[in-house]
């Protein structure tokens, strides 16, 4: 959640009572000058109303930047300026998920919302808030934003997502293969104005883009690679598709195949439906039957099966390095209850580890490895409850074989202020970008601090991004701790990392009316 949100004062209502009535001072607030308090009121009333509304101004759930501990720099995507703030509209959703050397990003993002004016049979004059693009697979190279053009784009787009790109410039995701004949029927009904009644064409085009519903269940998802020239630009597509082939009169809609990572050798790796059925049982759930997911490679146009199928109930690949080491999960069954457990395969000699988490029961999902075998991820690390189980950052080295909690090699005094719950991402240098559990004041959109009446601040748990850096020190800080332990601790002895210096993504406010 940014700071400091442009508000378009000309899309609000303010002749309407009951929505000047939820603010302190209607009046400043109808001027555009806001209390901190009315402020934080205005900004939840849009995000909580757009849902239900095309009227209301769009606020984009995610953007993405670029940062280094220090400053933070926006990747807009497809997101245009807007005239009456002199900035960006902040209505584009954009996730960037990876970059080669800071140069090229890729992700998924759809457009920019935009004004549609539109005057009933009535002669009620009406302003729509829409877009025209649905989620779209992208690259932002040189400062501009390029989709990466799904494999089926007619009608309205086609979709996707970009998940990876390696260092020749392939990108690996999904995108749209095909598309049923209802959604194409569907498309061309917005543009007949009988058949379309009495909507602009946009909200129309809208509606059918905006449902991610609607999108699934409108053509087949493939996994899907990319490759580019040094300027972005696509010079040729390859389109994978399941690990069997389906029948004639199978509901293909169900089945699907996606590409999470791609090494310098070109291997893709990510998974595909069987076909199949599975019944297992999640914790707290009762059994049920759920599609069959397997862990699949995708090499020189073909999609290889990683793992024996009979021995998990599903499977799924995350990450592969240069070396062809593949991390991934399969779920397993213990006592009776189903749960995700880390798997570690080589495409080239076909071994397979399973290593055991924190606790042999621990859900345990990976996230990342990196080309000196070191995998991190997120781990189940209470093994006194049997559902909600609280998770910790973790780190394992194949070389070493340790499954290692991240927490344990902070310094006490950072142990103290920070939980590392999830390691996202691991560089060559064994940098590790994570997110962790820290108090802090709780503030306003704005982002000053919110004071009682008493004038002191309150404390708030929020989850915050970190980069940890390896340290090189021989021995690991041991720290007391008033808790008992909630798993049996392995030993931590790591002379190749040492203790982990903790740096904090700066948080930087914008002033923008």
């Amino acid at each position: 959640t940014e700071y400091n949100p442009p508000i378009d004062l000309d899309l609000l209502d303010f002749t309407n009572e009951n929505f000047t009535a939820i603010f302190d001072d209607p009046d400043a607030v109808e001027q555009g000058v806001f209390s901190n308090l009315d402020y934080q009121i205005l900004f939840s009333y849009l995000t909580e109303q757009r849902s239900n509304s095309a009227f209301i101004q769009v606020f984009a759930n995610y953007r993405s930047y670029n940062a280094d501990t220090v400053r933070a720099d926006l990747l807009p995507g497809f997101d245009v300026i807007h005239e009456s703030f002199n900035d960006y509209s902040r209505s584009a959703y954009t996730i960037v998920r990876d970059s080669v050397g800071g140069d090229y990003f890729v992700g998924t993002a759809n457009g920019a919302f935009f004004e549609v004016d539109y005057t009933t049979d009535d002669g009620d004059d009406l302003t729509y808030i829409v877009n025209d693009m649905p989620l779209q697979p992208f690259v932002q190279v040189n400062g501009e934003s390029k989709v990466l053009t799904p494999s089926e784009s007619e009608p309205l787009g086609g979709y996707g997502e970009a998940f990876a790109v390696n260092s020749q410039l392939q990108v690996a995701g999904y995108s749209s293969a095909s598309f049923t004949d209802t959604y194409i029927t569907s498309a061309e009904n917005c543009e007949d104005d009988e058949v379309r009644g009495e909507v602009p064409i946009e909200l129309c085009q809208y509606n059918l883009i905006a449902s991610e519903n609607t999108l699934i269940s409108s053509g087949y998802r493939r996994a899907t690679i990319w490759d580019m020239d040094t300027q972005g630009e696509v010079v040729n597509t390859t389109t994978y598709g399941l690990v069997f082939e389906p029948d004639e009169d199978a509901n293909l809609l169900s089945y699907y195949s996606k590409a999470f990572d791609i090494n310098d050798n070109g291997i893709a790796v990510g998974e595909s439906s069987t076909g199949e059925t599975v019944i297992y049982t999640l914790p707290g759930s009762s059994a049920g039957r759920y599609s069959g997911i397997v862990a699949t490679a995708f090499i020189d146009g073909e999609v290889v099966e990683l793992l024996p199928r009979d021995e998990n109930l599903r499977s799924t690949a995350i990450a592969i390095n240069n070396d062809d080491w593949v991390v991934g999960n399969v779920m397993r069954e213990n006592n009776g209850v189903a749960r995700e457990q880390m798997f570690i395969y080589n495409v080239e000699s076909g071994e397979a580890l399973y290593p055991d988490g924190f606790f042999a029961t621990a859900a345990v999902n990976p996230r990342a490895i990196n080309n000196n075998g070191i995998i991190v991820g997120e781990g189940e690390y209470e093994s006194n409850v049997q559902t909600d189980r609280q998770v910790r950052a973790f780190m394992y080295d194949i070389n070493v074989g340790e499954f290692i909690d991240l927490n344990t090699l902070l310094t006490c005094e950072q142990q103290a202020k920070y939980t590392l719950v999830t390691a996202n991402d691991i560089n060559d240098n064994n940098e590790i970008v994570a997110n962790a559990v820290f108090k802090s004041p709780q503030v306003y959109i704005t982002g000053e601090e919110v004071l009682d009446d008493s004038g002191d601040t309150n404390d708030i748990t929020r989850i915050i991004a970190v980069k940890l850096t390896p340290t090189g020190a021989q021995d690991v800080e041991q720290c007391d701790s008033d808790e008992d332990d909630k798993y049996e601790r392995k030993a931590a002895s790591l002379p190749l990392y040492g203790l982990i210096v903790l740096a904090v993504f700066a948080v930087f406010r914008r002033r923008i009316r």
